[in-house]
């Protein structure tokens, strides 16, 4: 009897801890039957104080992807632009279902004194931005 009890709860255990993540209520669930603008067509439509890439930008990128390959492409660009370190890549909202459709904008510009990066990411269906960043590196020498 005591063994049965404990098959009995031992299997309802499996059972309850074997539920997919796909029960997990997020604020942007997945959306990626549904069909958006390109990220060129989208960037043409965004007001300029919501993201404007910089004027001669050395490199840009506009894509549209799912959120889950945020990190991959933040990396990337990081990589491309001589500003990747070796971190570890960026951690995912839990907000945010991995396969919600996300606008991803990214510049960097360097002239011959100075460095700046930004990027942006816009969730495709609601529009709303949903993280974003910048940096800036100097290379004027301290002693002029």
């Amino acid at each position: 009897m005591k063994r049965l009890i404990t098959l009995i709860i031992s299997f309802s255990l499996f059972v309850i801890l074997a539920i997919p993540t796909t029960a997990q209520q997020f604020e942007y669930p997945a959306n990626q039957d549904k069909s958006f603008i390109s990220a060129d067509e989208f960037y043409q439509q965004l007001k300029k104080d919501e993201y404007k890439e910089f004027e001669d930008a050395t490199y840009s990128v506009r894509r549209k992807i799912s959120y889950k390959e945020v990190p991959d492409e933040l990396m990337t660009f990081e990589k491309k632009t001589g500003r990747y370190f070796g971190q570890p890549k960026q951690a995912l909202s839990p907000f945010i279902h991995p396969e919600r459709q996300v606008y991803f904008f990214a510049s960097f510009v360097q002239t011959k004194n100075e460095e700046y990066w930004k990027h942006t990411i816009i969730d495709a269906e609601t529009k709303r931005q949903l993280e974003s960043g910048n940096s800036y590196h100097s290379y004027k020498s301290p002693y002029e």
